[in-house]
């Protein structure tokens, strides 16, 4: 490449004459238009990359009605497990072309409904979102929406199978010879922690005895009513929401002097990154947090293509995964 080509931005013609293609094949797989081979495709691609190629968003956008930009709504940045999620949906969509804008809505509707507005005054295609149980931005939605967590009539949802995780603590549960059991279940006005305490009581039945079962909000910090019951040490396995009450649970028990796992068990689910960490080594049940993010940009980009097209609600598998929190009843320091 010459001198004077190195001081601005390649464009499309360079790639071409990189690649040893025409320019309109260089348009086709920037654009996403399956009509070269996939091995033209990976070629091309590459040394759009090598070349540091950039799209002229707003050029684009001028000719095909996209902006090849979508939106990722959703509740905590904070949180160890919406990241995970997001950077998912970053990635896959950089695969498809698009650029991704992200908000932290907090998870309140208010916010939630300008998080909305931004992305619709910014031009976007479409978006994915974990939104709160009353958002005002599915009715109607300004733009196509994908909701991941759960499912919401009219809309394209990818969520992971929460009822048959909760069956999977109950049956985990049970196979270690555990009956007296503490469920520190979720707002039961949010879909995912009514579906995972329903699994775990569907399991439970006939089989464990629930001595409580409180409800907590999806924090770091456990109410005094919770921290109390684990004082108490009427149960040997406490039952969590998610990774991050069932990591309090085991701070508290810790605090109370309760050895875990040869006193109380200890289950959670989500396995965000943390839980797998030797000093928390926490048995969890896992739900795949990446391919919840992939598969929502998948079904928005189909949205896209395909208006349409049926609505689809996937449900991606779980599974469990035991680490160092749980072990057999009754061990030999047992209750």
């Amino acid at each position: 490449m010459s001198y004077e080509k190195r001081l601005r931005s390649p464009t499309i013609k360079d790639v071409a004459e990189a690649a040893g293609v025409s320019s309109a094949t260089v348009s086709y797989v920037l654009n996403n238009l399956n009509k070269v081979t996939p091995e033209v495709d990976a070629h091309v691609r590459r040394i759009a990359r090598e070349l540091g190629y950039q799209r002229n968003r707003a050029a684009t956008a001028l000719k095909t009605g996209r902006s090849h930009a979508i939106g990722c709504i959703v509740p905590s940045l904070v949180s160890p497990v919406f990241p995970e999620i997001t950077q998912a949906v970053q990635l896959r969509a950089e695969e498809h072309g698009f650029a991704t804008f992200v908000i932290d809505s907090g998870g309140g509707v208010q916010r939630e409904a300008q998080a909305a507005r931004t992305l619709f005054t910014h031009g976007v295609d479409g978006a994915v979102a974990v939104l709160s149980t009353h958002s005002s931005i599915t009715d109607p939605p300004l733009f196509p929406l994908v909701a991941i967590d759960r499912q919401i009539v009219g809309l394209d949802s990818v969520q992971a199978d929460h009822h048959t995780g909760g069956r999977l603590m109950a049956e985990h549960a049970f196979a270690l010879g555990h009956r007296k059991i503490g469920l520190l279940s979720g707002e039961q006005d949010l879909a995912s922690s009514r579906e995972r305490r329903d699994g775990f009581l569907e399991g439970a039945r006939g089989r464990l005895d629930i001595v409580w079962d409180i409800h907590v909000p999806l924090l770091s910090t456990l109410p005094r009513e919770a921290t109390r019951a684990i004082a108490r040490r009427k149960v040997s396995l406490i039952a969590c929401v998610n990774d991050l009450v069932a990591i309090s649970a085991l701070s508290v028990l810790r605090k109370e002097g309760i050895d875990v796992p040869s006193e109380v068990s200890v289950i959670g689910f989500d396995d965000m990154q943390w839980s797998a960490w030797p000093l928390i080594g926490l048995t969890t049940i896992r739900q795949p947090l990446a391919e919840l993010g992939r598969r929502a940009v998948d079904l928005l980009i189909r949205r896209l293509d395909e208006p349409k097209s049926e609505i689809e609600n996937m449900v991606l598998p779980v599974s469990l995964v035991q680490r160092a929190s749980t072990a057999p009843f009754p061990s030999p320091h047992g209750c």
